[in-house]
């Protein structure tokens, strides 16, 4: 059994959303500086703030300019790279108000370039004009019990949960009947707090008993559940964990759902119990028509991956399996189940008797997509249907 506390985690983090929610920074000083796409939204959120946050955002933007320098120099040092980017990624940062960190991980070359890109300083606002229950205090997609409840009221595929365990009380729901098991944290992220578990016993009487001894001092709500085993079809991608695909969708413009971006994430250390990015893990962009994989990388600096590097696999090409099924998992699943979304990042994973849903996220950000595809997600149907949500947004 392995694993860690993620108390401290989850305070940091909801406190960053909460500070972005509360002042999002304007991409600008008087005129904004983002994606054409945006052009709309930022010309409203402009003509509508009134002159105490107009000198605010003046103020921060010319901060945000000063820091440009210091900020390059610390991603040059963070990711390797020479005096020569320093100087490029300075001036592009300037030109576009951009946050060098972005250039460095979307490898932006021209400032052009980022015209079609959501600099990740705005996705927290965006979002929050869009899908404002995300955003909520009860949002569903942010505590995997009350996911995976909705998932099983809808008869959706989800991981068979075989116990809570919420501030130290237990609560079994079913044996384990011999399946290999996994603890999570029921609030989370990025992988943080993830164990397998072993040697739990079947009984359910034995198993609430042999819970409260292992788990029973820990802080917050965790599950433990089934394990997914992967489709044989990923083994040599998988390792030690599972492969799963951020499939986000977006309400179109009939609130029917739409897959937008699909990125299939692939742990590339066999001490990793997670696929998740910051253990290490690789990205590979997936077309969305076939779930053909292309080119892998790294999610934070560093170069491609055309062969997996444990396994020696090559990754572009490959087709995942069941991906038609996969697509109308989420589709299924947003329509019936979390309509009340306007955009859903969902986490799949491919089992051997098909896709199955693993979490649900209401922020999904947008690092990933991008960074996988080396195109910006304005470029696409996701900027499209962006654009139309926030427009509603504005009329409400």
């Amino acid at each position: 059994m392995r694993g860690q506390s993620v108390g401290a985690m989850l305070s940091t983090t909801e406190l960053w959303y909460r500070a972005k929610k509360a002042f999002p920074l304007f991409p600008g000083m008087r005129t904004p500086v983002s994606g054409h796409f945006l052009a709309a939204h930022y010309a409203h959120r402009a003509r509508t703030r009134g002159p105490l946050r107009a000198a605010l955002d003046l103020l921060t933007g010319a901060a945000f300019h000063a820091w440009i320098p210091l900020r390059a120099r610390a991603v040059r040092k963070r990711y390797g790279l020479d005096a020569r980017w320093t100087a490029k990624a300075t001036a592009i940062a300037h030109a576009t108000f951009a946050d060098p960190n972005d250039i460095a991980l979307f490898r932006i070359d021209l400032a052009d370039q980022l015209d079609g890109y959501i600099r990740r300083f705005e996705d927290a606002d965006l979002n929050r004009h869009i899908n404002p229950l995300a955003w909520a205090p009860g949002c569903v997609l942010a505590d995997k019990i009350a996911f995976y409840a909705r998932c099983a009221a809808h008869d959706l595929r989800h991981p068979a949960v075989v116990a809570a365990i919420v501030d130290g009380k237990v609560t079994v729901q079913a044996s384990p009947a011999g399946h290999p098991l996994l603890l999570k944290p029921a609030r989370g992220e990025g992988g943080a707090g993830v164990a397998f578990v072993d040697g739990a016993p079947d009984d359910t009487t034995e198993l609430a008993a042999w819970l409260h001894t292992h788990f029973g001092k820990r802080r917050h709500a965790w599950l433990l559940q089934h394990r997914i085993i992967p489709h044989a079809a990923l083994n040599q991608l998988a390792l030690n964990a599972l492969p799963t695909a951020r499939m986000t969708t977006i309400l179109d413009e009939r609130g029917v759902p739409e897959l937008a971006s699909a990125v299939l994430r692939v742990p590339s250390d066999p001490a990793a119990m997670v696929d998740n990015m910051k253990a290490g893990g690789l990205l590979s962009p997936i077309d969305i028509d076939d779930g053909t994989l292309g080119l892998a990388c790294k999610g934070y600096g560093g170069g491609d991956y055309p062969l997996h590097p444990v396994t020696g696999v090559a990754i572009p090409g490959l087709g995942l399996p069941d991906w038609a099924a996969a697509r109308a998992l989420v589709a299924d699943a947003h329509a019936r189940a979390f309509a009340d979304y306007a955009l859903i990042g969902w986490d799949v994973g491919f089992a051997a008797d098909g896709p199955i849903l693993i979490e649900g996220n209401g922020k999904p950000g947008v690092l990933m997509p991008q960074r996988a595809s080396r195109r910006g997600l304005g470029e696409g149907r996701y900027g499209i249907l962006l654009a139309h949500h926030l427009a509603r947004a504005a009329h409400r």
